[in-house]
């Protein structure tokens, strides 16, 4: 299965499974967003092992995710690959103790023509 595609992300918090938005992965790169934030950012797989580092920039009410409200910060996603399915962490580079389960999942394939 190739990574390169639409996927929806989420991550788990007091009330579940939240939506974080829609990226594209393409060409070792991710970006993308919701209705309040951004992201923008590199990503690398091998095997099943997934690694991103992505910028997060909101624009829109801050939420707390990591225990504070900031705009600008950067996180660090990884986690295993199986069957469309990226299950894994994020945790802010400068808090690497405080981890936030998150998962993508794979949409469809990003359209050639």
């Amino acid at each position: 299965m190739t990574i390169e595609g639409i996927w929806t992300g989420e991550l788990y918090g007091p009330y579940g499974w939240e939506n974080s938005g829609v990226y594209i992965l393409e060409h070792g790169l991710i970006m993308g967003g919701n209705d309040r934030h951004y992201s923008t950012g590199h990503y690398s797989i091998s095997d099943r092992t997934f690694r991103a580092e992505i910028a997060v920039h909101y624009y829109g009410p801050v939420r707390a995710i990591f225990g504070e409200h900031s705009e600008d910060f950067e996180i660090v996603l990884s986690g295993e690959m199986i069957d469309g399915v990226i299950d894994g962490l994020i945790s802010r580079k400068d808090k690497p103790k405080f981890d936030v389960e998150y998962r993508l999942t794979r949409r469809i394939d990003i359209p050639t023509s």
